[in-house]
């Protein structure tokens, strides 16, 4: 993945707003478009401006864009912080998704521990996934 790519998953991921960044990082909006489209490249000093201005809007973005690029895995802490911001995004449709998604890992999970203690129940009729 180029870093253009990362850096638009970050700013995502932090609800990072380009007009914002961009007023920060004392370019214009359509430039970073550019650059997030991978239509331009910047040069250091911008991208660390870019950078800066991110942590600025939003504490830990930063960090989060340099772990995606040096792909480092993403502590626990980052993923439950991930996974409510994400719910908190989300449509009806992706929140669907996402119940269904509970369900079957719930299921799955109850079906294990239930199978290790011996005792059975029946899940099928608890969730319909």
């Amino acid at each position: 993945m180029q870093i253009q790519q990362l850096f638009k998953i970050a700013m995502d991921r932090h609800g990072i707003q380009g007009k914002e960044l961009a007023a920060l990082a004392g370019i214009t909006p359509n430039h970073l478009s550019e650059f997030r489209n991978g239509k331009k490249w910047v040069s250091p000093e911008v991208l660390t401006a870019l950078l800066e201005g991110m942590d600025r809007l939003s504490p830990g973005s930063r960090r989060y864009f340099c772990q995606l690029l040096a792909e480092e895995p993403l502590s626990q802490e980052d993923t439950g912080r991930r996974l409510v911001e994400m719910i908190e995004a989300a449509d009806d449709e992706e929140m669907e998704a996402a119940l269904l998604a509970i369900g079957r890992k719930w299921k799955k999970t109850r079906q294990n521990s239930t199978n290790i203690s011996g005792y059975s129940t029946n899940l099928d009729s608890a969730i319909a996934v």
